[in-house]
């Protein structure tokens, strides 16, 4: 659904009020609190009363959306802009879009986030699962004069500099928010104390979670919560990482050594490095810098809609998932 649509199908806040209880209740109102049919008609505040317990009560009580006070339209606006944004959307951009200050905006934008989490818990992978780790740069922006390594003197420019400057042109440098780091850099798998470890079938769906180490313990867990680990039913591929290796002692592995090739004969892991790509991709050229405390939850976004990427409806599922019990 887009935008022109949603203002066409819910031109007020009572229709989308209704379309969001039909998805809850399905045309019978039920109390949250005792479970209750017996309800009074609903008032103009649109919320009901219940006849058994006494207790007053909205669509959104005891849902995901039980915190919100925004008028749910403007929350139909916010999925279908975060739901058609590919690559994800800035805070500030939504603040723009649905009319929101931007701590308004930015907490939206995380409960959307969360939301999404819900469909991603219930994955499992089976027939050829893809297993890989990935360290995330979440802050790539790097100052100019140590990516580029510039001089401190070119006098062919300083000569045309000062002719400009004497015409009254004026040159200002202009200051980076982010400061530069001198001296040496870590870079590569030990630049950060967590990573990304992700699981993807071919041409399936994909799991991917913050993890602090690559040891097999870790990795593990992700297996084990995820993976189907019967050996008449998965094949797991890895590169030759330390921590991937014990895992033939638990189900089925097949170890590609990148050291010396990264495919043979549609043995790979291809597919997850692409997935790589994707979130890289979002933290890049979309956010440009993203606080650690909250990389699970844009990682969440990023497997969501990968596994939605076939599908048109995006839009319905947010709805859906939002009005599931909390």
């Amino acid at each position: 659904m887009n935008l022109i649509e949603i203002a066409n199908k819910f031109p007020t806040e009572l229709d989308a009020i209704r379309y969001f209880e039909k998805e809850r209740w399905h045309g019978t109102v039920v109390c949250p609190y005792c479970k209750s049919t017996k309800i009074f008609h609903r008032a103009k505040d649109f919320r009901f009363h219940c006849k058994e317990c006494k207790k007053s009560f909205s669509v959104k009580t005891e849902t995901n959306l039980h915190d919100s006070r925004l008028p749910l339209k403007t929350w139909l606006f916010a999925f279908c802009l975060v739901s058609n944004a590919k690559k994800g959307l800035s805070a500030l951009q939504l603040q723009r879009d649905i009319k929101v200050d931007y701590k308004t905006a930015w907490g939206m934008y995380h409960k959307i986030r969360d939301i999404m989490s819900i469909e991603n818990n219930s994955i499992v992978l089976s027939d050829v699962v893809e297993l890989d780790a990935k360290q995330i740069d979440v802050s790539m922006r790097k100052c100019q004069f140590e990516k580029k390594k510039t001089p401190e003197h070119i006098p062919e420019l300083d000569k045309e500099k000062a002719k400009y400057e004497a015409m009254g042109f004026e040159f200002k440098e202009g200051e980076y928010k982010k400061p530069c780091k001198k001296g040496n850099q870590k870079r590569g798998e030990g630049a950060s104390p967590l990573k990304i470890s992700g699981v993807v079938e071919r041409d399936g769906n994909v799991i991917a979670h913050v993890i602090k180490n690559t040891s097999f313990l870790e990795l593990r867990k992700i297996i084990d919560r995820h993976v189907n680990k019967n050996k008449k039913e998965t094949v797991l591929m890895t590169d030759e990482q330390r921590g991937n290796l014990k895992f033939k002692k638990i189900m089925n592995q097949i170890v590609i050594d990148h050291s010396k090739m990264y495919s043979y004969k549609g043995l790979n892991t291809n597919t997850i490095e692409s997935f790589w790509a994707i979130i890289e991709r979002q933290v890049v050229g979309q956010h440009h810098h993203v606080d650690i405390e909250y990389l699970e939850k844009y990682v969440a976004e990023t497997v969501f809609k990968f596994n939605n990427r076939k599908e048109d409806d995006m839009f319905e599922t947010l709805v859906k998932l939002s009005m599931l019990n909390k």
